[in-house]
């Protein structure tokens, strides 16, 4: 019986010693995805900037804060509601092929979502179009935080026929629906 007790202590005590800190470790970078998708929905912009890294942090407040771009639903403004619906990371290594490599030089631990966000805009132009637009969210740690970098348009046609799309009828048809913003 002694022998029975000391095992089942034991093998608490390895279980404690494994999953407690494999708990502490979850990776939280999708959280500040969820999290900007969620701000944009509600409208909530001047809680956008303190997801975004520093070095675009003020530029976004500026952005922000200007009257013509708030009236003209310029950008952000334009949103009115948005609806995070697919989401996947992608390897760094492929998505390097589309990022501003010496620009993500700066960053520690870059990680890469490729997003799928079901937008209602006021007028749609080549960054928003009414239903499901496709880009990628890039996120690294700073200041041992998850932050944004970027979320830069990507040609949904490479990543699909590369093999790292969603497969949806929607995501095909991406790039020829926005096609008809871009000149």
């Amino acid at each position: 019986m002694l022998r029975r007790n000391m095992f089942v202590l034991y093998s608490s005590l390895l279980f404690i010693f494994i999953c407690i800190p494999v708990q502490a470790q979850k990776d939280f970078s999708l959280d500040v995805v969820k999290k900007y998708i969620e701000h944009l929905n509600h409208n909530n912009w001047n809680a956008i900037p303190d997801l975004w890294v520093k070095d675009q942090k003020e530029d976004l407040i500026d952005f922000i804060n200007n009257k013509e771009n708030q009236i003209n639903k310029i950008g952000l403004f334009n949103i009115k509601t948005a609806k995070l619906v697919k989401w996947k990371e992608l390897p760094y290594k492929y998505t390097e092929n589309y990022l501003p490599i010496r620009y993500m030089q700066k960053f520690k631990n870059p990680k890469v979502f490729y997003v799928g966000v079901d937008y209602n805009v006021h007028k749609e132009d080549k960054y928003h179009i009414n239903g499901i637009n496709y880009f990628f969210v890039v996120v690294a740690l700073e200041d041992d935080k998850w932050k944004i970098v970027l979320t830069p348009h990507v040609p949904v046609t490479s990543i699909i026929n590369d093999g790292y799309g969603f497969g949806t009828d929607d995501e095909k048809a991406f790039d020829k629906r926005r096609q008809k913003f871009l000149n």
